[in-house]
């Protein structure tokens, strides 16, 4: 696993580094898609192996810090290659291959402990899908809205960089952004609420007043309230952008970050 996880890392890297230097010289419409996807393509596939191959064989879900990250890089970059025959998703990857890099490398360096869990627990299994799905859909909205905040900036200069030059119109990005948000918060609902009220039944004991509630229920409140508030104002922008991020991180902090804690810092 670890010299997949170095061979993922460095191709992930690579791809980043190709789309950056390409968008550097304004290289739009002589886009070489081909060659990404025909990269893309087998990494993400020898990635899903990895990751499922020991579930299926030992029917044990794991979810130490490193494979979670993992997990959670690789649905990103699915919905990524699902998402682009239906929205154009032009630019994503300017953030979404270096982000993935990061965090493999991440999980490289703090793979933390083996957790598993029988996969035939189906409500706990329920929730940990509706979680890492959540997680991913809404580290696909952050990037949106770090897209906004790079095209909102270059518009009040008055002056596009050529990079910016490859990203989708402003309001096709919050389109995107909004939609993705609307998806990932009836998700993470689900998780909030199967972890919060039906914990009993879910992990086999009470849910108690721990910082991964906490943080759980406030990034879903932050969402919720994002969501209200455009659709009853239409509210858009760099606060909206802001906000988005804000919510991420209180969700980063609510699972991953616990999982950080517990497993790397406390050796729990």
């Amino acid at each position: 696993m670890p010299i997949i996880l170095i061979c993922l890392t460095a191709v992930y890297a690579a791809l980043g580094i190709f789309v950056w230097l390409h968008q550097r010289k304004g290289g739009d419409a002589r886009y070489p898609a081909a060659l990404e996807w025909g990269v893309l393509a087998p990494t993400l596939m020898v990635h899903g192996a990895a990751l499922l191959l020991p579930v299926l064989r030992d029917q044990v879900l794991i979810t130490g810090f490193g494979y979670s990250l993992s997990l959670i890089v690789w649905l990103m970059l699915m919905m990524y290659c699902l998402g682009s025959f239906f929205y154009n998703l032009r630019g994503l990857q300017l953030l979404l291959y270096p982000c993935a890099a990061l965090s493999l490398l991440l999980g490289l360096i703090f793979p933390g402990s083996f957790v598993g869990y029988q996969i035939d627990d189906l409500p706990f299994m329920l929730h940990v899908g509706s979680s890492l799905l959540a997680y991913g859909l809404f580290g696909i909205v952050t990037l949106f809205a770090v897209l906004i905040l790079l095209l909102n900036r270059n518009l009040h200069r008055r002056r596009l960089s050529p990079t910016v030059r490859f990203l989708p119109p402003l309001l096709s990005l919050e389109k995107m952004m909004f939609r993705g948000m609307l998806a990932s918060f009836v998700l993470l609902t689900y998780s909030v609420v199967s972890g919060t009220f039906f914990a009993e039944s879910v992990f086999g004991r009470p849910a108690g007043l721990t910082h991964k509630t906490v943080f759980g229920i406030l990034s879903w409140l932050i969402y919720g309230a994002l969501l209200l508030k455009h659709l009853t104002t239409a509210w858009r922008g760099k606060k909206a952008a802001v906000w988005t991020i804000i919510g991420f991180i209180s969700l980063i902090l609510a699972y991953v970050g616990s999982k950080f804690v517990s497993e790397i810092i406390l050796h729990h």
